[in-house]
């Protein structure tokens, strides 16, 4: 009995000095965290200054542990400036909008994202963030990056998100991405020479670049592609290409798009060849079009599951056929998941009533700005059960007006075609020119009637004589 108690006491004991020794080292983890985050926020040299950085503890997901997040933003910072270990629990720093002159080397096992937008590095070398093993998020766009080192991005298995925009990138070692593992991401965009890649050449850029196929949003805005071609096996799900010089929808793109962004390229027209690998996009963007024209009849037939359709100051387009949606049923519609559509900004001056079944099941139709001839061919968009925006420019009548505002009445259709009035005018000038030439002539005299003078003491041109008063002569 007594040893079982003395027993119990050590053990107690021991517990009672494990725990005074944990909560020991969590208060002297804490003086060192507290010292590395003055250390690293409010050094000495900028302590008490507007480029101290701005350091805020919170509590991060999934058990609301504790991080530390860390602005650096508009400091004036250079490389040089900064330390190399970074402050314990730190989950994010934002070094954005300074003067970095290289992409700086950090080392932290907790680091989640790093901002190093708008600075002036020119070059990453290889394993330039190795050290951040628990990085998920890296921004790099507007810099001046032009080199790249094959192994810049190795050490990073966790990195998801990576932002290379603005930039001037030219060329990019192969497998460059190769190490990025679970990378979901990517945006490339306003390169402007990145279509002299190699691998864009070759046409094989997720080989290539080792690009993983857990890849779900790829960007390549501004970088002056004439042609792309990716996996149809990829499981791509959004894909942006605007500002770009397709003359066409590339034929080769992954099966599984869900979005896809064409604005800003070089189409004249949108054909069926343009949207027949796209059956599973829900949203479409044929936005800031300077050459479209049109949408040819059956150019949307294949996009079923389409979910949201802008043609948005594609400022040439006037024509929309009437089956660009297909032969659609007279009850129902082929289209059910269709709820917004725009063609704000264009030149379309009307709609074929074939549109209705699609339009009237729609939530937003945006017709801002088009010059609408609200006649009786148009009448049936003035009952669709969603507002517009849409005003008639035609007839003068009741120009400016909503088309829902505009009476019934006022979409009228003339009963004669519109040359037929041509062809009234027409005919009463050349009537009326008639009518004046013959009153002319009639009023002219004949050409055998000769006017001859009269000569003698009857003539009115005879001598005159004038005598003198008689009465005169008589005084």
């Amino acid at each position: 009995m007594g040893r079982n108690m003395s027993k119990s006491r050590a053990r107690l004991t021991f517990l009672l000095l494990l725990l005074v020794a944990l909560v020991s080292s969590s208060l002297a983890a804490e003086n060192i965290a507290a010292d590395e985050v003055d250390r690293f926020c409010y050094p000495d040299s900028k302590r008490d200054t507007r480029h101290s950085c701005e350091c805020n503890n919170v509590s991060a997901a999934p058990w609301g542990m504790r991080a530390l997040r860390i602005d650096c933003s508009y400091k004036e910072y250079r490389t040089a400036d900064l330390s190399e270990l970074l402050p314990l629990y730190i989950d994010t720093l934002d070094l954005s909008w300074n003067a970095l002159d290289r992409a700086p080397v950090f080392s932290s096992d907790s680091l989640h994202q790093l901002n190093l937008m708008h600075n002036n590095i020119s070059q990453l070398s290889g394993n330039n963030f190795a050290r951040l093993v628990s990085l998920r998020e890296l921004y790099l766009s507007w810099n001046s990056i032009s080199q790249v080192e094959a192994q810049t991005f190795a050490g990073l298995p966790h990195l998801q998100v990576l932002d290379l925009a603005h930039n001037n990138l030219r060329s990019l070692p192969g497998q460059l991405l190769a190490p990025l593992l679970v990378l979901t991401s990517l945006d490339l965009s306003w390169n402007r020479r990145l279509n002299e890649t190699a691998q864009l050449q070759t046409g094989d850029l997720y080989r290539d670049l080792g690009i993983n196929w857990k890849l779900n949003t790829l960007r390549l805005d501004a970088c002056s592609l004439r042609e792309l071609r990716l996996p149809a096996g990829a499981p791509l799900k959004e894909l942006s290409l605007r500002r770009n010089l397709f003359r066409r929808v590339p034929a080769q793109l992954p099966l599984t798009l869900l979005q896809l962004d064409i604005s800003d390229n070089l189409l004249e027209r949108l054909l069926p060849e343009d949207t027949a690998n796209l059956t599973q996009v829900r949203q479409l963007f044929v936005e800031d079009m300077s050459l479209l024209e049109g949408v040819a009849a059956n150019a949307l037939a294949r996009l079923e599951l389409l979910e949201s359709l802008s043609f948005q100051n594609s400022r040439h387009m006037n024509h929309f056929d009437g089956d660009a949606f297909g032969a659609l049923p007279k009850a129902g519609s082929s289209f059910p998941t269709l709820r917004s559509l725009s063609f704000r900004g264009t030149i379309l001056r009307s709609f074929n009533a074939t549109l209705s079944p699609v339009f009237g099941q729609l939530t937003e139709l945006d017709l801002n700005g088009l010059p609408l001839h609200c006649d009786c061919e148009l009448v049936w968009l003035k009952r669709l059960p969603v507002e517009t925006g849409g005003r008639c420019f035609k007839p003068s009548r009741i120009r400016g007006m909503l088309v829902t505002s505009a009476r019934h009445e006022a979409f009228s259709c003339d009963t004669w075609p519109r040359w037929a009035y041509g062809l009234v005018v027409l005919t009463l000038i050349a009537l009326c020119a008639v009518g004046i030439y013959l009153i002319v002539m009639g009023l002219r005299p004949h050409r055998g009637v000769t006017m001859r003078r009269k000569v003698g003491a009857g003539s009115p041109y005879a001598r005159v004589t004038i005598e003198p008063n008689r009465q005169e002569n008589l005084s």
